[in-house]
């Protein structure tokens, strides 16, 4: 009544019903969480800004954290010549980073993220370190992943 097509779709469901499932058992997934946000701003001179988050939860093993952080480079033309930086080094020494060179009379204005992947081994609190600067001005914070 059914032919060899019907019997390989109905085989092929049942491999993919069974890979679906054994995927979602091991929890294998990412949770992006909010690093924090890193400001440039040459509105009157140089101001650098760094704020990082806190992030609490339970451990689950396998699960990977995106680590994201907001930047924004606001250029006024009061300051020319330089290089804004911003920078993310995630908790396993992975690092981002944005380099934005302040050309004379046109407007750098930059918005954007840095974002590093992390993967726990093990419950604990783990820390990353967002920086900017932009000549002899700069900001840093630490933001820390506590999984319990």
């Amino acid at each position: 009544m059914f032919g060899p097509c019907a019997v390989a779709v109905i085989g092929l469901l049942l491999v993919c019903m069974t890979v679906a499932s054994v995927s979602a058992e091991n929890g294998l997934h990412a949770v992006a969480i909010n690093g924090g946000s890193l400001l440039i701003n040459e509105d009157g001179g140089i101001d650098c800004t760094a704020s990082a988050d806190t992030y609490a939860g339970s451990y689950i093993p396998g699960v990977t954290y995106q680590i994201d952080v907001d930047c924004e480079y606001r250029d006024y033309n009061e300051v020319v010549g330089q290089t804004a930086q911003f920078r993310l080094e995630g908790p396993d020494g992975s690092v981002a980073t944005k380099s934005i060179f302040d050309v004379p009379l046109i407007n750098n204005n930059w918005k954007g993220k840095l974002s590093v992947p992390f993967t726990p081994a093990s419950p604990g609190s783990y820390h990353w370190e967002i920086t900017c600067s932009e000549g002899s001005e700069s900001a840093s914070a630490r933001g820390d992943l506590i999984l319990v």
